[in-house]
C-alpha cells in the first residue's frame, strides 16, 4: 500500500485525500451537527432553567433575610430583653402591662415585616410565651420549651447567635404544626449577663414555599421542590412528593456534591432533566424536575433537513475533489519543472503560468525570486571584497594617531634621557604591534597570540606612563589554543589605562586572565584604578551606545562587542562590573573553540625582531 501511494501522481493523491479526508467525513459531520444542535438546544434550555431557579432562590433568600430582620428586633431590643429576663412579676398588673407591651411590639413589627406565610413565637425561660398570631389565644398552641431542649438539634444553637433552620419533621414539637415546613430558631440572651432567657422561632408555612415555587413553573411537566441535605423533599409544587426521599443514590450524590448544575435522569422509566442550585442561607437544594419526551428521529424535520443538506454537500465535495485535483496538479507540475531547472543552476528560467489566481501569483513571485537571487549573487561577491577592505581599514583606524604620536614622543624622551634600553624595548614592541596589525587578516586567532600582541602594547604603555601602573598576564594552558577575535583584549586594557589611572596618585595595577570555564573561554581584565562610568559602558554594550569625542576606548569596546557576537552568537559578548576594592572588571565570554575548528583566514607567521 505504501509503495502504491508513493507511485501515485499528485492528481490522484489530491483526489484520494479529498475523498477520504473531506468528502466522506462530511457524512459523519452531519451526525455530529445533529448531536451538536440537540446538545446546544438542551444546554440553552438548562441555562434557562438555572436562571429560573436562581430567581426563585433569590426570592427565597429575600424572604429569609426579611425573617432575620424581623427577628433582630426581638433579639436586640432592650425592653423585650428586660421583659423576658424578669423571672417573676410582683403583681398581676405588672404581668398584664408586660403582656401588653409585648403585644404592641409584636403588632408593630408585624406591620413592617408580617406575612401570611410565617409567624413568630417567643418561648421565655420565665414561663411566659408570646406569639405574633395573638397572645393568650386558646386556639394557638405554643411549643414546649423543655421538650425542645431535649431534641438533638437544640445544642447546636449555643454555637452562635445566628438563626438556624430546622425542618419541622426533625422536631417532635415543631412537627405538631402540620402547616409549617421550616422553623427559623434563635436563642435569646440577656444583653448584660449573657445568660439564656428564651427561645425565639419563626414558623415558615408550606404555602409560602409552594407559592414561591409556582411562580417559577412555566410548563405542566415541570416540578420544583426544596430538598434538605438528607435527600428529603421539604416542599414541592407537586404536593404528593412532599416528605418523600430521593431514592437514587447516584442522583442524590450529584445533587449534594455540587452547588449547582444539571444532568439527565431516567426515573421510573421516564426520561427527564434535572437542574438544581443551592440556597446559601440554608444549604438546601432547589431542584427543577422536568419530564421529557423523546421524539422519533425521522419525525423531526430539522434533522431530516440537516441530513439532506449533508448528502448534497457530499456530492458537491466529490465533484470538487475531482475538479481541484486536475486544477491544482497542472500548474504545480509546471512550477516543479521550472524549480528543477533553477536547481541545476540555470537561473535564466522563468515560469510561464499566466493565471490571475494564487498559482499565477506564486509563479510571478518565483520569477521575482530567481531575479533577486541573481542580483544577490552579484552583490555578494562585491560586498565580500568591500567587507575585507573595510575590515582592514577599521583595524588600521584603531591605531589612534594620538597613540602613535604620544608613543613616538615618549620614545624620544627616553632617548634624550639616555634610557636606551627602554627606548629600544618600546621601538621593538611598537614594530611588532604594527606588523601584526597590518599583516594579519585572520578574524580569529589563538589566545596565546592575542596575549603576545597585548604584551607588546603593555610594554609601550608602561614606558609611556612611567611608574604609573604594573601589569600581569595570567593564561591557563587549556585556554592558550582557544580562538578569540583579533585585537579584542587590547581595547579593554586601553579602557583601564585611559579611565583608571589618569588621576590616580598611587601605583595602578592591571591583570589579564584567560581560562576555560564551563566549556566557555573567559578573558577578564581587572584594574584598581579610579573606575569608569560603569552604567555608561553597560548602555554602550546593550544598545551600541553613544561615544563622545576622544573616547577611543569606548569605540574599541563597542567594536569588540559586535565582532564577538558576529563570530560566536548573541549569547556571547562583554559584561562589566565594579570591584569592591576600587576599579572595574570587564569579562569577555564566548564558546571555547580551538584552532582545529578554525576555517578560512590567512596563514599567520611569527615575526622575530
Amino acid at each position: 500500500m505504501r509503495k502504491y501511494l508513493r507511485r501515485m501522481n499528485l492528481q490522484k493523491k489530491i483526489l484520494l485525500s479529498n475523498v477520504l479526508l473531506f468528502a466522506l467525513p462530511c457524512l459523519l459531520l452531519s451526525w455530529q451537527i445533529i448531536s451538536f444542535v440537540q446538545t446546544e438546544a438542551n444546554q440553552r434550555l438548562n441555562q434557562s432553567r438555572l436562571s429560573i431557579l436562581n430567581q426563585i432562590n433569590g426570592n427565597m433568600e429575600d424572604m429569609l433575610k426579611n425573617i432575620v430582620v424581623y427577628s433582630d428586633f426581638f433579639f436586640s431590643n432592650e425592653e423585650v430583653n428586660s421583659l423576658l429576663s424578669q423571672k417573676k412579676f410582683e403583681s398581676e398588673y405588672e404581668e398584664r402591662t408586660a403582656k401588653k407591651k409585648m403585644e404592641n411590639f409584636l403588632r408593630s413589627r408585624w406591620v413592617y415585616y408580617g406575612d401570611t406565610g410565617y409567624y413568630l413565637e417567643i418561648l421565655g425561660e420565665n414561663g411566659y410565651n408570646y406569639s405574633s398570631l395573638g397572645n393568650g389565644d386558646t386556639e394557638f398552641v405554643f411549643s414546649d420549651l423543655e421538650s425542645l431542649k431535649k431534641e438533638e438539634w437544640y445544642d447546636a444553637l449555643f454555637e452562635s447567635s445566628r438563626i438556624r433552620y430546622i425542618p419541622t419533621y426533625a422536631s417532635g414539637e415543631f412537627g405538631r404544626d402540620e402547616d409549617s415546613i421550616v422553623r427559623a430558631v434563635r436563642l435569646l440572651r440577656h444583653l448584660s449577663s449573657g445568660r439564656y432567657i428564651g427561645l425565639m422561632d419563626v414558623s415558615i408555612q408550606q404555602e409560602q414555599f409552594i407559592r414561591l415555587f409556582e411562580d417559577g413553573v412555566r410548563q405542566e411537566n415541570q416540578r420544583v421542590f426544596l430538598m434538605d441535605d438528607t435527600g428529603r423533599i421539604l416542599s414541592c409544587t407537586d404536593r404528593e412528593l412532599i416528605g418523600k426521599y430521593i431514592s437514587s443514590e447516584k442522583y442524590l450524590d450529584k445533587l449534594l456534591n455540587y452547588d449547582y448544575g444539571y444532568f439527565p435522569a431516567a426515573m421510573d422509566g421516564i426520561y427527564s432533566q434535572i437542574c438544581f442550585t443551592t440556597n446559601e442561607v440554608t444549604g438546601w437544594k432547589i431542584v427543577m424536575y422536568e419530564t421529557m419526551q423523546k421524539s422519533a428521529w425521522f419525525g423531526n424535520r430539522s434533522y431530516l433537513l440537516i441530513v439532506g443538506v449533508a448528502v448534497i454537500y457530499f456530492l458537491l465535495a466529490l465533484f470538487m475533489s475531482v475538479y481541484n485535483a486536475k486544477y491544482i496538479s497542472r500548474p504545480v507540475q509546471r512550477l516543479k519543472a521550472d524549480m528543477h531547472t533553477a536547481y541545476r543552476g540555470d537561473l535564466s528560467v522563468r515560469s510561464q503560468v499566466e493565471t490571475e489566481d494564487e498559482f499565477g501569483q506564486l509563479s510571478r513571485q518565483f520569477n521575482e525570486m530567481i531575479g533577486r537571487i541573481e542580483e544577490l549573487i552579484c552583490q555578494l561577491g562585491e560586498r565580500d571584497e568591500e567587507k575585507r577592505v573595510l575590515e582592514l581599514n577599521a583595524l588600521q583606524a584603531q591605531i589612534n594617531p594620538h597613540f602613535l604620536y604620544n608613543t613616538l614622543a615618549s620614545i624620544r624622551f627616553l632617548v634624550e634621557m639616555d634610557m636606551k634600553e627602554q627606548a629600544d624595548n618600546s621601538l621593538l614592541a611598537l614594530a611588532k604591534l604594527l606588523k601584526r596589525t597590518f599583516s594579519d587578516y585572520r578574524e580569529l586567532i589563538p589566545v596565546k597570540e592575542e596575549m603576545e600582541s597585548l604584551e607588546n602594547y603593555l610594554v609601550l604603555m608602561k614606558n609611556r606612563y612611567q611608574d604609573t601602573f604594573e601589569w600581569e598576564i595570567q593564561m591557563d594552558e587549556e585556554a592558550a589554543e582557544a580562538l578569540v577575535p583579533r585585537i579584542s583584549v587590547q581595547p579593554l586594557v586601553e579602557n583601564s589605562i585611559s579611565h583608571g589611572f589618569g588621576q590616580k596618585k598611587d601605583m595602578g595595577y592591571i591583570c589579564v586572565q584567560a581560562k576555560i570555564e564551563e566549556k566557555d573561554l573567559l578573558i577578564s581584565v581587572y584594574d584598581n584604578g579610579e573606575g569608569a562610568d560603569v552604567e555608561k559602558i553597560k548602555r554602550l554594550l546593550a544598545a551600541g551606545g553613544d561615544c563622545q569625542e576622544g573616547q577611543v576606548s569606548s569605540i574599541g569596546i563597542r567594536n569588540v562587542q559586535e565582532r564577538i557576537r558576529l563570530s560566536f552568537g548573541k549569547d556571547s559578548g562583554l559584561s562589566v562590573s565594579e570591584l569592591t576594592f576600587g576599579g572595574i572588571r570587564i569579562d569577555m565570554r564566548m564558546p571555547a573553540r580551538t584552532t582545529d575548528k578554525l576555517q578560512g583566514g590567512s596563514h599567520y607567521e611569527n615575526y622575530d625582531y
